[in-house]
């Protein structure tokens, strides 16, 4: 009887596993205070519970990823080649190996199960470098550079491949340029570029389908790796820019975010490809732009 008691255990706790979305600091509503505040959101149950502050905490607008199930964060000021971890299992902040090169206003993202640091700026210039990083050895290595420096680019992955698109090009002026990266080639290509030049944008894949939101426009655009055609899904209440944008429970979920006034909001909405529907859901605890934004699995009782 005892050993289909110990039996049953690790499967009573893998039903009580569930998505949840990882908000991670950024800028208050003015854009003049750096937030430490690291909070996880349950959308089935819409409650919010505090997880441990980014250590550090004075940065913004740094690059944050779920890899493995744990959260990455790196840069967040200019030239700031720190990198940390959060351990969804230890439940805490770990420093990890520091990036080759200090770098803002770039983006991770995972592609062929390898991490990806991409662009940026450096206090001087908009960056070309990318790197990549091996949890196993804990260490950075330079990828080849992107044929066009960027910042504030989105950067998705869609089908085995990496995806940035748009941001500020080396002379400060937004660009419309789709630049893909094949992890297997080892080789950067530009496809067709987006319908708008944009910086402060995010974006997400769901179902091979690339969903680009930011840069201050109203519209949800899609972007088609397997056909290069771009599309419009939806349109926002209001224009937003620098927001938190995830997957989560097969739909898209849009996090706070700067407004056209510069100001940051507490807005939450979501985007169902399966109905085209945009709904506002319940509020962040608090105005917040340029912030961290993934989702993770944890356990319901943490």
């Amino acid at each position: 009887m005892r050993v289909n008691e110990h039996w049953a255990s690790p499967h009573t706790r893998f039903m009580d596993l569930a998505e949840v979305i990882v908000v991670i600091g950024g800028c208050d509503r003015k854009g003049l205070l750096r937030l430490p505040f690291a909070d996880a959101y349950h959308p089935q149950s819409q409650r919010w519970t505090p997880l441990p502050s980014l250590p550090g905490y004075t940065r913004s607008e740094f690059a944050a990823c779920a890899f493995r199930n744990d959260v990455y964060v790196s840069g967040g000021h200019i030239n700031s080649r720190d990198v940390w971890m959060f351990s969804s299992h230890l439940h805490t902040w770990i420093k990890v190996a520091s990036l080759l090169k200090g770098r803002w206003r770039h983006k991770m993202a995972v592609a062929q199960g390898q991490l990806f640091a991409v662009g940026g700026f450096d206090g001087l210039r908009r960056l070309r470098s990318v790197e990549r990083y091996d949890p196993f050895s804990n260490t950075w290595a330079a990828a080849p550079p992107l044929p066009e420096a960027v910042s504030s680019a989105a950067v998705a992955p869609c089908a085995g491949q990496l995806y940035v698109i748009g941001g500020a090009g080396q002379d400060g002026v937004n660009t419309d340029k789709v630049q893909c990266f094949d992890p297997k080639e080892d080789r950067w290509s530009l496809r067709s570029p987006a319908p708008f030049s944009q910086r402060c944008l995010e974006a997400v894949s769901l179902e091979d389908t690339i969903y680009v939101v930011g840069g201050l426009m109203s519209k949800i655009f899609t972007y088609d790796p397997g056909t290069d055609v771009w599309g419009e899904a939806a349109v926002l209440p209001s224009p937003v820019e620098s927001c938190g944008v995830t997957v989560c429970d097969g739909k898209v979920h849009i996090l706070g975010g700067r407004d056209d006034r510069g100001e940051s909001t507490n807005r939450i909405f979501t985007f169902d490809p399966s109905s085209g529907q945009v709904e506002a859901q319940t509020s962040l605890q608090r105005c917040t732009s340029s912030h961290g934004c993934v989702t993770i699995v944890q356990s319901l009782g943490r």
